[in-house]
């Protein structure tokens, strides 16, 4: 069985987590960022087969970066996906962001790490730096390490001269909003979501993959609580999104939010497709590499899927990682 590569949350990516509904909170919190480290993650699997290698989904080949470039150039959704701890994951990403940067192209950066507190901050401010912006960032408390993980990306977005625009809610409204239920959503998601329903196989998938990606710890009722708070993510950043005005929308976000099947695609679609649009979309999920594991076919077992549910895979080292579900356990244990 290959580790668990999606990331459908930050940090918690492999966990098995049980709780009571009292603890939903703190499990938000989770799916909100990763928790800050002083040290920078050791990377294994450099000498890999598949490490820099680029995979073709659709056509089941391996492509060079200059076709990658290509297909990016001809979407208008750009989705980068990544492990939030990965440096070389962000690596990429400011490599593509160089490349669109070499074209006349307007384009605007959504980022998942940049919730709407943050991004009202933002628009009252001129931006002129990287730092300048992580500061801004900084005033709200969240999890997110921007300085190590995301610094370089910030200044070659800002370089670039793109907006930069939030796509994610506030931690404690978006808590606040999952307890209340989907009745009680803000109209404009609400909509987004009746308009694009999870199937019982889609719903039950992700229940599944939220109870493993916590430790198999999570009774029914906050597991479920955990899914609308995944879906209504999901149709945050397809809002963000779609308000842009700019030729290419680019979203840097987690791997389990660009995936095609039930991620930010899906909301995309759906919305697109009401308006009698095509929908031009680019999934790029950033993998890591298992260890013996060199047929890109086999990664698709990751996702519970007999196929991945990404345009395009760019395959990656592998972050050393400590198991977390020691640390959670201990932490509701403390809480019992």
């Amino acid at each position: 069985m290959l580790a668990n590569n999606k990331s459908t949350e930050p940090c918690v990516n492999k966990w098995r987590i049980t709780i009571s509904g009292l603890l939903v909170a703190y499990l938000l919190v989770l799916l909100l960022g990763c928790v800050s480290s002083s040290n920078t993650p050791e990377l294994l699997l450099w000498e890999h087969q598949l490490v820099g290698k680029i995979w073709d989904v659709k056509q089941q080949a391996f492509i060079d970066k200059t076709a990658l470039v290509n297909r990016a150039l001809e979407s208008e959704y750009l989705l980068l996906g990544e492990r939030h701890d990965n440096l070389v994951h962000h690596q990429h990403q400011t490599w593509l962001v160089q490349q669109l940067a070499k074209t006349p192209l307007q384009v605007s950066v959504a980022f998942e790490m940049i919730d709407n507190y943050q991004g009202e901050r933002l628009a009252k401010q001129k931006i002129t730096s990287a730092d300048q912006l992580i500061a801004l960032l900084n005033h709200s408390k969240t999890n997110w390490d921007y300085e190590r993980n995301y610094k370089s990306l910030f200044a070659e977005v800002l370089a670039a001269g793109y907006k930069i625009d939030m796509a994610n809610l506030n931690t404690k409204r978006l808590m606040h909003t999952v307890k209340q239920g989907e009745d009680k959503l803000p109209a404009v998601y609400k909509r987004m979501l009746d308009k694009t329903p999870l199937s019982t196989e889609q719903f039950n998938a992700l229940q599944q993959e939220i109870n493993q990606s916590h430790c198999n710890m999570l009774d029914d009722k906050s597991s479920r609580k955990l899914v609308l708070a995944q879906r209504m993510r999901d149709a945050i950043m397809a809002h963000s999104l779609l308000r842009s005005r700019a030729q290419v929308k680019v979203l840097i976000a987690g791997n389990g939010h660009v995936r095609n099947d039930r991620g930010v695609p899906l909301y995309l679609r759906s919305n697109l497709d009401t308006q009698g649009k095509q929908a031009r979309i680019l999934s790029i999920g950033l993998l890591e590499v298992e260890t013996g594991e060199t047929d890109p076919l086999a990664y698709a077992e990751l996702w519970d899927n007999n196929t991945l549910p990404l345009d395009i895979v760019w395959f990656t080292p592998q972050v050393k990682r400590d198991d977390p579900c020691v640390k959670l356990r201990q932490h509701f244990k403390s809480k019992s």
